[in-house]
C-alpha cells in the first residue's frame, strides 16, 4: 500500500480525469466561478444583474406561480434588468412556497432534470422544493473549500442530515474513489455513532470536517471527555446556525485548526462563505442574489441588520425569486484583502423567527446570539428558552474559564437592563441541549407570534 501522499496523488489524477469526461459539467463550472471570483465588482454585478433578470423573464413565462403574480402586481419581466422593477417583485416565503409548490414547478422540470429538495422542518415548516439537475452546484463548495486550502479531491468528513442507503453510500464512495468522503447522521447522534465516526477519521485523515455548529460541537465535547485525538484537518466548517464566537472558541481549542463560517439552505443551498480573513462570509453573487430588507421588505443600507432575501440565479425547474428564508442578517460594505472581489455578508444572526415577545408588545432578537462574546471561553453553548409567561430562562452549558459563572450572570443582567426587567430572567447550568433533526436551537419561545 503506499503513502498517504502517494494516495492523494492519484486523487487528484482522477479528479483531474473525471472533471473532463463524466463530471465535465463540474470541471467547467468550477473553472468559470475561480475565474468570477477576483473580477471587478462593477463587472460582477453587471453579471448578477443580468443572471437575476434572465430567471425572472423566464418564470414569469414557464411557472404557473409567477405568471399570476406578474399579471397581478402589472410587472413587466422585460424590465427586471432595472433594479426599481426587480425590487417590486413580493417577497416568497416558507408558507407561500408550502401553500404553492406545484405552481413553482416550471416546464423544464423532468425527472431528469430535477430532483426533490426537502427541509429538516427544524423552523416547524418543512418544506419540498426541486433543484435542478442540470448545474454542478457542489462546485460552489469546492471554490469555497480552496479559500482553506482544502482541495475537492482531498478527504473530507460530514456531520449533517444524510440517511444514506445502502446503495447510495456504495455509489458515493465509487464515486470519489480514490478519495474519501465518510459521513455521520446529525440526528442518530451518540457516544457508540461517535465514538465509530472517530475511528474512521483515524483511519481516512480527513483534511476537512463540516456540519452542523451543534453536532461539530458535541462531537468535539465527545472528544475532549474521552480524551481522544485525530489527525489534525486543515479546516472545521460549520453551517445549520449561527457560528457564535464561544462556540468558535471551543472547537479551536478542540479541533486546533480554523473554523469557518458556511451559510446555506435546504431550497438554494449555497449562499456564502468564510475565507481565510474571517471578517465576513464571500456572498456567491455569481449564483445567487442576497438581499436585505427591512419589515416592509424595504433594502436596508449596508451596516444595518434586516430579513435576508435570496435568489437563486441558476435554478430553472422551481425557480426561487426574493425567497425570504427566515434569516436575519447585515451587508457588509468594501472588499476583503484575501484579493476576493465577491460582496460581503456578516454571520447570519439567527432566524427571523428568533424574538423574544415582552408583554409591552416590544420585541428583540437583534445581538441574542453574541451576548457571551465579550468572554467567548465562558460558555461552550447556550440556548435562550422562553415560557408562555413571557419569563426567559438562558440555559448554559460552561466553559473552563475561571470566572465563567460571573461573565455568565452578568451577561444575564445586561438582558435584564435590556428588556427594563419587564419579565423574570434566570439562568439554568445544564450538562447538554437538545437537538432538533440534528440542529441546535439557539432560540425557544412558547409566546404566540402576533
Amino acid at each position: 500500500m503506499g503513502t498517504y501522499a502517494d494516495l492523494m496523488g492519484l486523487a487528484e489524477a482522477a479528479f483531474v480525469v473525471k472533471s473532463r469526461t463524466v463530471r465535465r459539467a463540474s470541471g467547467r463550472y468550477l473553472e468559470e466561478l475561480i475565474g468570477n471570483e477576483r473580477l471587478p465588482r462593477a463587472q460582477l454585478e453587471q453579471m448578477q444583474n443580468a443572471r437575476a433578470a434572465a430567471v425572472a423573464r423566464f418564470a414569469a413565462v414557464q411557472t404557473p406561480y409567477y405568471r399570476r403574480l406578474f399579471d397581478d402586481h402589472g410587472l413587466d419581466a422585460s424590465q427586471m434588468h432595472r433594479l426599481e422593477q426587480w425590487q417590486r417583485i413580493p417577497l416568497l416565503d416558507r408558507t407561500i412556497v408550502k401553500e404553492h409548490a406545484e405552481e413553482f414547478v416550471s416546464t423544464e422540470s423532468t425527472p431528469k432534470t430535477a430532483r426533490e429538495a426537502k427541509t429538516g422542518g427544524s423552523t416547524g415548516q418543512p418544506l419540498r422544493t426541486q433543484q435542478d439537475n442540470r448545474v454542478p452546484n457542489l462546485a460552489l463548495a469546492w471554490r469555497m473549500y480552496r479559500w482553506w486550502g482544502v482541495q475537492p479531491w482531498e478527504n473530507i468528513a460530514r456531520i449533517g442530515r444524510w440517511g444514506f442507503g445502502v446503495t447510495d453510500a456504495v455509489k458515493n464512495a465509487v464515486s470519489w474513489w480514490p478519495s474519501t468522503q465518510i459521513y455521520m447522521d446529525a440526528r442518530l447522534f451518540d457516544a457508540k455513532a461517535m465514538h465509530a465516526f472517530h475511528g474512521r477519521i483515524v483511519r481516512t485523515r480527513p483534511v476537512l470536517i463540516e456540519g452542523y455548529v451543534g453536532a461539530m460541537l458535541a462531537f468535539a465535547e465527545y472528544l475532549d471527555a474521552e480524551n481522544l485525538r485525530i489527525p489534525m484537518p486543515r479546516a472545521i466548517a460549520t453551517t445549520a446556525a449561527p457560528l457564535t464566537g464561544n462556540v468558535r472558541a471551543r472547537l479551536e481549542g478542540v479541533y486546533q485548526t480554523p473554523v469557518y463560517d458556511e451559510y446555506r439552505g435546504s431550497e438554494i443551498n449555497w449562499l456564502a462563505g468564510e475565507c481565510a480573513r474571517r471578517h465576513g462570509l464571500h456572498m456567491f453573487s455569481d449564483a445567487r442574489r442576497i438581499e436585505v430588507v427591512d419589515e416592509l421588505g424595504e433594502a436596508v443600507p449596508a451596516g444595518t441588520v434586516g430579513d435576508i432575501v435570496v435568489t437563486d440565479l441558476t435554478n430553472r425547474v422551481f425557480p426561487l425569486i426574493r425567497y425570504r428564508p427566515g434569516d436575519r442578517g447585515m451587508l457588509l460594505d468594501g472588499e476583503c484583502t484575501c484579493g476576493v472581489t465577491l460582496p460581503m455578508i456578516a454571520q447570519p444572526e439567527g432566524r427571523t423567527t428568533d424574538v423574544l415577545r415582552l408583554p409591552s408588545g416590544n420585541a428583540i432578537n437583534h445581538g441574542l446570539m453574541a451576548m457571551f462574546s465579550s468572554h467567548p471561553e465562558s460558555v461552550r453553548l447556550f440556548q435562550i428558552l422562553q415560557k408562555a409567561d413571557h419569563s426567559i430562562t438562558i440555559r448554559v452549558i460552561l466553559g473552563d474559564e475561571r470566572d465563567a459563572r460571573r461573565h455568565v450572570e452578568n451577561a444575564a443582567q445586561q438582558l435584564r437592563q435590556r428588556i427594563r426587567n419587564e419579565v423574570p430572567v434566570s439562568v439554568l447550568y445544564v450538562d447538554e441541549l437538545p437537538y432538533t433533526g440534528g440542529k441546535t436551537k439557539y432560540l425557544i419561545s412558547e409566546v404566540p407570534s402576533s
